[in-house]
């Protein structure tokens, strides 16, 4: 497992690199600009291919595989999604409306992604102790209100149309149930091998929340390309490869 996981890695670390260099021709006028979006396309459609490869491979008789299979689901949705962006951008050569047919797979994304953390939840009666709750109470209200005062708050007061207000809510908020969420699972599998694939999901989130934020203020200019994708793609990278990772633990030998 050592040696294919380091492969993986570089992999993976090569799909985000090649588009993050390319986006640094585009903005230094060097490239033109739809080749970054085919690069991001590319890179999307080979980690979420080769992350149906590895779950596939897994024993369904496996209690968690059910699990799992909802976040696969979710990440397809968010395949989608990105495709219909891109297509905007690689084929008619103009930025993805907002709101708009992929905000439909955006969303698809978040419930099951969410259904997949509370299975487990679920699944694993979880059971904290007092420190683990404060711990993560302390962590979800500050980070919700630093969300809430610095974020939502401006998002619904902003000139900008009640669809898009409701848009952007819904996806920071979402961002944020899946961390706590993911964070609950995090403590309990802490330092186990089972661990490292709840962190990549976290990290992945993570990224979103950071691309969501910045999306919700300029999405007026937003363009073909703009560097919030490369948050985007990262993220998309992170929780395709929390499948691998977790896949390769049940496979069947």
């Amino acid at each position: 497992m050592n040696t294919t996981y380091k492969r993986l890695s570089i992999l993976f670390i090569i799909l985000f690199l090649l588009p993050f260099l390319v986006f640094l021709g585009v903005s230094f006028l060097l490239v033109e600009q739809r080749f970054y979006p085919i690069l991001y396309q590319f890179s999307i459609t080979l980690s979420l291919g080769i992350a149906l490869y590895y779950f596939l491979k897994v024993d369904r008789r496996w209690k968690g595989w059910i699990g799992w299979f909802f976040l696969v689901l979710s990440l397809i949705f968010l395949f989608v999604g990105d495709t219909i962006w891109n297509f905007y951008a690689i084929f008619l050569n103009q930025e993805a409306p907002f709101p708009g047919i992929s905000d439909i797979f955006y969303a698809l994304f978040y419930l099951l992604a969410f259904i997949f953390l509370t299975y487990f939840i679920r699944l694993l009666r979880i059971e904290l102790n007092p420190s683990e709750k404060f711990m993560i109470i302390i962590i979800s209200l500050v980070f919700l209100g630093l969300l809430i005062q610095q974020v939502v708050l401006p998002i619904l007061v902003s000139n900008t149309h009640w669809l898009e207000k409701t848009l952007n809510v819904f996806y920071l908020l979402g961002d944020f149930i899946l961390l706590v969420l993911a964070f609950v699972l995090m403590i309990q599998f802490w330092g186990g091998k089972v661990a490292k694939s709840y962190a990549y999901f976290i990290l992945g989130i993570s990224a979103c929340t950071i691309a969501d934020i910045v999306f919700s203020y300029i999405f007026g200019n937003y363009g073909i390309s703009n560097w919030v994708d490369i948050f985007y793609l990262l993220s998309f990278l992170l929780l395709s490869f929390s499948v691998i990772i977790e896949s390769m633990l049940y496979i069947n030998k």
